[in-house]
């Protein structure tokens, strides 16, 4: 299995582990030390949809400790705007909002600000995610590559392809790491398709360390996913066809 493969099911594997062991449990922040405070903060959007989300969540102790509702004079903002606390059997306390999303592209400022008045500010950039010029047909004897347009990735980034509707998924990462402004599926991927295209959905995840956290840390998940896209697959033979007539 290659080292991008492994990287992917890896990460996927223990954010299920990590999702499952999380907490719902919900206490108040005026009953913890402050500085236990653990900031979660997730930003998503699928391409197509009119609004992007964006999720706080404090936890105590660590990203999997009880979720805390912000006792007051406690409070978190994004961009001058206080968020108010919602909750769900499931994730426990949390604040969500959401803005539109031709208007959120840029730089943004989360303020969480516990219950001394201390404030902790951190910011964060939301930028354009695109394919470039998406080939028609891929070739089974060559990788396909699919070109994209963002801003450069952090070490901690990486940008995902799945394969949707079909017998034999795959998925390919690109990391920070790859110079090249395009995700690579190996040929073989292609070649173990029984159907004549493929779907694919790619999205693109972004971690930003927090520039004022407490002492337990915390951190800026940015994920960004779009709209599948089909590309028709061609053998060995068709593709040599093609080429001689061209």
């Amino acid at each position: 299995m290659n080292n991008l493969l492994s990287h992917s099911i890896l990460f996927f594997s223990a954010l299920l582990i990590f999702s499952s062991c999380s907490s719902s449990e919900i206490g108040e922040s005026k009953d913890v030390n402050q500085e236990t405070i653990y900031q979660a903060y997730h930003v998503t959007h699928t391409e197509g949809n009119e609004l992007v989300e964006l999720t706080a969540q404090f936890r105590f102790a660590g990203d999997n400790g009880t979720t805390l509702v912000l006792s007051k004079p406690g409070s978190i903002s994004f961009d001058d705007r206080i968020i108010s606390v919602d909750s769900s059997e499931f994730e426990g306390a949390f604040y969500k909002t959401s803005y539109a999303v031709n208007k959120f592209y840029g730089k943004h400022h989360l303020i969480f600000k516990d219950i001394n008045g201390k404030k902790f500010d951190n910011e964060f950039n939301f930028d354009p995610f695109k394919l470039v010029d998406v080939p028609a047909t891929a070739y089974k004897n060559q990788p396909l590559q699919i070109r994209f347009e963002t801003t450069a990735l952090g070490e901690n980034d990486y940008i995902e392809v799945q394969s949707i509707n079909t017998d034999s998924s795959f998925s390919a990462v690109h990391l920070a790491g790859n110079t090249n402004h395009f995700i690579s599926i190996p040929a073989k991927e292609l070649q173990r398709q029984k159907s004549s295209s493929v779907s694919l959905v790619i999205s693109l995840l972004k971690r930003v360390a927090l520039k004022q956290p407490t002492k337990e840390g915390g951190e800026i998940l940015i994920e960004q996913t779009l709209k599948p896209i089909n590309i028709q697959l061609a053998d060995v033979m068709i593709a040599e066809i093609l080429n001689a007539r061209d």
